[in-house]
């Protein structure tokens, strides 16, 4: 047992909101019980407000009853489904109805596995079946996960060497996620011990591993296999996939289900400038980070200041002879607190010993973004008195235009740059990673001025003045249209994924189907994690994979080969997703207007469900039979069985 100075350094790094709860759950102290936060309005989302009293009476009793000796969490009962809604409106000081709960009696993640598909009886698969996951991500490992517990039979298809995904692929400079990782996470991997509050891409890579070995599926992952081509055969009803390995061999491989994995951050965007060829020096995009990029006395370049640019600046600064940060577009970057800071090891030791602590945490972790969409209606009546979009959307505004003043010591030189003419929150939100600041050193150089070519000693802008590098940093982000890069798919009739999105850009049913593409199943597909979050992404996988399990299931259950979503089913779901987008700011004359993460070139909201979390965990919680076709298996399919598990 620590000592009990240990024991207060402890409680006080301790989430005091989610202390509360635990510490109320484990004991039911009626003094605990008693304390009534306040909910403060806050520019994102009101806020729960404890004063200081009540502050103090909770990290004494807290402390008190971990110096006391601490029963195993097992031996406490877990919560049944009435005390998690009275726990969830105890924490969040407020009540709920219950379709507000839904999806938020999920997040605390209390049952062992959260989002779990199940067999309605004995589990029957027939010899040679098989599922094909493209790719070893956080998404495709959800997935992997999910059918080793059912005990269906897949293989992970990894173009690259290791699991993670865009965890393995990105390793430039201060790397990270930029939410909590106690929100990014799976819900069935309970207590994972993060070294930080918000993971580094190395932190993140190593948790995918974990579970990918720990939970069953490691040894399912082919590495080195590049899905180039995955057509579906109509007469046998199944997809023959064309796979290369790192050796470039070619091999044929047939699967009944095909789940791609591959997520939107696969294809990075190309310079968008001309000369790029030319230049004796080196450009590096940020997904194409090496050991061997020098920075130690060189002039560099930095193009864009996106999440990548944003989290990577300061790193490079304190390397390079100099930088120049070309800023496109001004971003609204905003802080984290406890960003950037490590998990002490006394916080650790709570979180693993303060029975629920870490399933509160991670509820406090998500309830942040749970009602963002707040912040994204265009309120006319206060327009019409005098502000520019809502009174939250402003007073967000207010508060970031105030935090990049702060952060640059009021140059106004700088400010006048730095200050977006769009409001908050209609293009992807950036971190700040000491970006703001560092545009203050004297060896830093912002420019707001277009580009106009790259020429063989540097850049050049617009108004002819070239500048001279010897690096370029191409933090110009990813082609995030491209949702199954690089696999080419061919569904029923031959028809290709890529022209049945030509007319209005990629769209699918709850971002996972597509009428004509049988037993194909997106994971991370057109408008799928809904744009006000309410779960970590990982939780979101977790959701659509049990969605798929669902599919798969009722088709081995009622002997059926295949499963299609209808076109009307995908007509009037996407018909409605479109009229519920044009409610948000993205598509309005204050939002960003142009091409970007959220909005394509068909001014479609492309990236995000438009709905609350709440709705669309709603939509996504069981799979409607109903909106499908079903094809019984042919004799054909059914002689090709045997031949199935020997490719």
């Amino acid at each position: 047992m620590p000592d009990r100075s240990f024991i207060e350094r402890a409680v006080q790094r301790a989430d005091l909101n989610a202390l509360r709860v635990a510490l109320f759950q484990a004991t039911r102290d009626p003094e605990i019980g008693a304390i009534s936060p306040e909910r403060v309005f806050g520019p994102v989302a009101d806020t729960v407000s404890i004063s200081e009293v009540d502050a103090d009476l909770i990290r004494a009793k807290a402390v008190e009853y971990l110096a006391a000796g601490v029963a195993p969490e097992a031996e406490l009962e877990t919560p049944t489904r009435e005390e998690i809604d009275e726990l969830v409106a105890m924490l969040e000081a407020r009540e709920f109805t219950p379709s507000q709960m839904t999806l938020r009696r999920t997040i605390p993640a209390f049952s062992g596995v959260p989002f779990q598909a199940e067999w309605s009886g004995e589990s029957a698969v027939p010899e040679g079946y098989r599922v094909a996951i493209i790719g070893a991500g956080i998404g495709g490992i959800a997935m992997g996960v999910q059918l080793a517990r059912l005990g269906i039979p897949f293989t992970i298809f990894e173009r690259r060497a290791e699991v993670g995904g865009v965890w393995s692929i990105n390793t430039y400079p201060d790397a990270g996620v930029d939410t909590l990782s106690a929100s990014y996470e799976y819900g069935f991997e309970k207590k994972y011990p993060w070294p930080a509050y918000f993971a580094r891409q190395a932190d993140v890579r190593a948790y995918v591993e974990h579970v990918a070995r720990k939970h069953g599926v490691f040894e399912h992952i082919e590495f080195g296999s590049n899905v180039s081509v995955a057509r579906f055969n109509d007469e046998a009803q199944l997809w023959n996939l064309t796979v290369r390995d790192a050796s470039g061999a070619v091999s044929e491989v047939d699967a009944n289900v095909v789940v791609p994995a591959s997520g939107i951050f696969a294809q990075p965007r190309d310079l968008p400038f001309e000369g790029a060829e030319n230049f004796t020096g080196e450009i590096v995009h940020t997904a194409q980070w090496h050991g061997g990029v020098e920075l130690a006395g060189k002039k560099v370049a930095v193009i864009g200041n996106g999440s990548t640019g944003v989290q990577m600046l300061s790193k490079v600064a304190e390397a390079a002879e100099s930088v120049t940060v070309y800023q496109r577009t001004p971003q609204w970057i905003s802080p984290r607190e406890n960003y950037g800071e490590p998990i002490t090891e006394e916080l650790q030791w709570l979180i693993e010993t303060m029975p629920f602590y870490w399933n509160w945490n991670k509820y406090t972790a998500a309830m942040g973004s749970i009602e963002l969409r707040n912040v994204l209606f265009h309120d006319q009546d206060w327009v019409a008195g005098g502000g520019q979009v809502s009174k939250r959307n402003d007073a967000l505004r207010k508060s970031l235009v105030g935090y990049i003043g702060q952060q640059v010591g009021g140059r106004q030189d700088l400010i006048d740059q730095l200050v977006p003419d769009y409001a908050p929150m209609t293009r992807r939100p950036v971190v700040d990673n000491n970006w703001y600041g560092t545009l203050t050193r004297e060896n830093v150089e912002l420019v707001s001025t277009q580009i106009g070519q790259i020429t063989q000693h540097g850049v050049t802008t617009v108004d002819g003045t070239e500048r001279e590098v010897d690096l370029i940093i191409a933090a110009v982000g990813f082609q995030t249209e491209k949702y199954v890069w690089p696999t080419e798919f061919y569904g029923a009739g031959g028809v290709s994924l890529e022209d049945a999105w030509t007319a209005q850009g990629p769209q699918a049913h709850l971002g996972m189907t597509v009428p004509g593409f049988p037993n194909m199943f997106m994971l991370y597909g057109p408008n799928s994690q809904p744009v006000t979050g309410g779960a970590g992404l990982p939780s979101w996988f977790e959701i659509w994979s049990r969605y798929i399990a669902e599919g798969i299931i009722s088709m081995l259950e009622n002997d059926q080969a295949t499963m299609e979503i209808t076109p009307q089913a995908f007509a009037l779901y996407n018909d409605q997703l479109h009229e519920e987008a044009q409610k948000l700011i993205y598509l309005s004359e204050v939002g960003a207007m142009k091409r970007n993460y959220y909005v394509n070139e068909f001014g479609r909201l492309q990236m995000g469900a438009p709905w609350s979390g709440e709705r669309y965990f709603d939509l996504c919680e069981k799979l409607q039979e109903s909106d499908f076709k079903f094809t019984a298996r042919a004799e054909a399919a059914r002689a090709e069985f045997a031949g199935v598990g020997s490719n």
